[in-house]
């Protein structure tokens, strides 16, 4: 179990017939019926790959170049994700079945560790307490909107990991 396992188990489901639902944009979208076991493997892998490329490649050019740049990453990794899910889920019939948030939580749940999640916890609550330092002592409007930013978004990444710990921990 890893932190990109439990990335990549958000997108996945499994419906009332056994058959596993993949969900490229999660609760925002529609999902699709994966029947051969092979191209959910091949998904998974891509998926996974997705993610091990993308957040350290987008995070590592806004820590170096800006943040500003990393924002140009955003929709060309969107395009990548896109163009290669539909690649593997083309022939593969639509679900009638939504995925709820909690769904998506618990799947995630299944994928990360304790420890990863009582880190990324807890690396949120420094963060957010660095946001709030940012913005108290702030000397200018833009480092005040760093540190809202920085709470409001690490704030959000706490409870998310917070709510997923406490499923996890009550199973």
């Amino acid at each position: 179990m890893g932190y990109f396992e439990g990335l990549t188990n958000a997108s996945f489901k499994k419906d009332q017939t056994g058959s596993t639902v993949f969900y490229p944009w999660g609760v925002l979208g529609k999902g699709r019926i994966l029947e051969d076991p092979a191209v959910e493997a091949r998904l998974r892998n891509f998926v996974s790959r997705f993610h091990k490329i993308s957040l350290p490649v987008t995070i590592g050019v806004g820590a170096i170049v800006g943040w500003s740049w990393s924002l140009i990453l955003v929709p060309l990794f969107s395009a990548w994700f896109y163009f290669g899910s539909k690649a593997l889920i083309s022939d593969s019939s639509y679900s009638d079945q939504k995925m709820t948030l909690k769904e998506g939580y618990a799947n995630s749940a299944a994928g990360h560790s304790k420890l990863t999640l009582w880190l990324l916890f807890l690396c949120s609550v420094v963060f957010v307490m660095a946001g709030v330092l940012i913005s108290i002592f702030a000397k200018s409007v833009s480092e005040t909107a760093m540190g809202v930013s920085v709470t409001i978004f690490f704030g959000a990444c706490g409870i998310a990991a917070g709510y997923i710990l406490k499923v996890k921990q009550g199973k």
